[in-house]
């Protein structure tokens, strides 16, 4: 959505958005339910919980599917609607959707593998599907995220497969695969994120954790590209020192010259009440010399 704002495809960006929140929105009810009844967020504590779970289970999945640019949910739709002639795209574009969807794929299905696949542990043995005020409204969000497709369609935010090609008849092998090549790339990253996670996480092809050759890169997956460090050494640090500065300026200046006032007032009270005598003969030369004073200084000034 970031990048499609960036790219000023504003029309993507809230189709991303919409289908992106159903699913998304989807994968946090079920995982909610699953650590309710589990009381653990430790994947390496469950497992297992398919069989237990049906119903978390199916949302967890229609959610995931909706994630990946997967047929027929609603970001399948989305993506395609951007990588639609995707020769006028620019290639770094092409790549980074690709890979994402990929990556998003192999991640989700890391999950499932982790927590609902494979043999239940301790802490899911017994795990029961939860109660119908969490079920309920899972079930109904799973079934509005599988009507997406056609509430797009009804809202005519969907790509024809038919495009300009179809009204001139040019209908030859080479245009048409161009023309439609978006959608095996879109579902063939998916799957071969799928198959990618399925391998490691749920036949054990490669050891767990998994270890990359290079330690500087294996960091750099594990602490997430570093995202939280640079938001506490920028974000984080600024808000902290604008804070700072404004509590002090708050503390010493603001706080500082309303009190210089108020001790004046009162120091310039507590000075002029011994001067109240209470006899007029006395206000009265106060006024006759302050009207001395100030012809005395009109005839100086002339």
């Amino acid at each position: 959505m970031f990048i499609a704002v960036g790219q000023n495809h504003v029309d993507i960006a809230l189709l991303l958005l919409f289908a992106h929140s159903i699913a998304k929105g989807l994968l946090f009810m079920s995982i909610g339910s699953v650590i309710l009844t589990t009381n653990t967020q430790d994947v390496t504590e469950m497992g297992g919980l398919w069989s237990k779970m049906p119903a978390t289970t199916v949302a967890y999945l229609v959610g995931a599917a909706g994630m990946v640019a997967l047929l027929p949910l609603g970001n399948f739709w989305a993506m395609r609607r951007w990588l639609n002639g995707f020769w006028t795209v620019p290639l770094w574009l092409v790549v980074v959707l690709l890979l994402v969807n990929g990556l998003t794929a192999l991640n989700l299905t890391r999950v499932f593998a982790l927590v609902f696949a494979g043999k239940p542990q301790p802490k899911t043995r017994r795990a029961p599907e939860v109660a119908w005020p969490m079920a309920l409204p899972m079930v109904i969000l799973t079934v509005f995220a599988l009507l997406v497709p056609w509430i797009l369609q009804k809202w005519q935010l969907l790509i024809s497969w038919s495009g300009p090609w179809a009204k001139t008849g040019d209908f030859d092998a080479l245009n048409l695969l161009l023309k439609t090549l978006d959608t095996p790339l879109l579902v063939l990253s998916g799957l071969i994120g799928c198959a990618v996670g399925v391998a490691i996480y749920w036949y054990g092809v490669l050891p767990r954790p998994v270890r990359l050759p290079i330690p500087a890169l294996q960091d750099l997956f594990a602490y997430d590209f570093y995202i939280d460090r640079i938001y506490r050494l920028t974000v984080v640090w600024a808000v902290d020192s604008l804070s700072k500065i404004s509590a002090w300026t708050d503390r010493y200046v603001v706080d500082g010259a309303v009190n210089l006032f108020g001790l004046a007032t009162i120091f310039g009270g507590e000075g002029l009440k011994y001067s109240g005598t209470g006899q007029s003969q006395f206000y009265v030369l106060t006024i006759a010399g302050g009207v001395a004073v100030l012809l005395g200084l009109i005839i100086w000034q002339f």
